[in-house]
């Protein structure tokens, strides 16, 4: 006794999304375009941060420069003759 109503093989209720041929695998194209993408960002992302170390150098050497010019007019105020000093350089700003 068959209480199918249908005969052969049962079917699903719902059918799936059907799609072309070509979206159902990845392209053979696709890990060499994702890989040519991450290379570009990474060296992109290389030179910007070479850049950016560039010029904070660049300040560093400048903020040192002027500490150094600094402590060369108010510096070691161990005798007079420094202090006066200081007071000349003071003046002369």
């Amino acid at each position: 006794m068959n209480l199918s109503a249908s005969s052969g093989s049962p079917r699903p209720f719902i059918k799936g999304p059907s799609l072309p041929p070509a979206f159902k695998r990845p392209s053979r194209w696709y890990l060499p375009l994702m890989g040519a993408i991450a290379l570009g960002f990474g060296i992109t992302n290389y030179y910007q941060d070479q850049a950016k170390h560039y010029q904070y150098t660049r300040e560093e050497e400048e903020r040192l420069r002027r500490n150094r010019a600094l402590m060369d007019a108010y510096g070691d105020k161990e005798t007079v003759q420094d202090i006066e000093r200081a007071l000349v350089v003071y003046d002369l700003q």
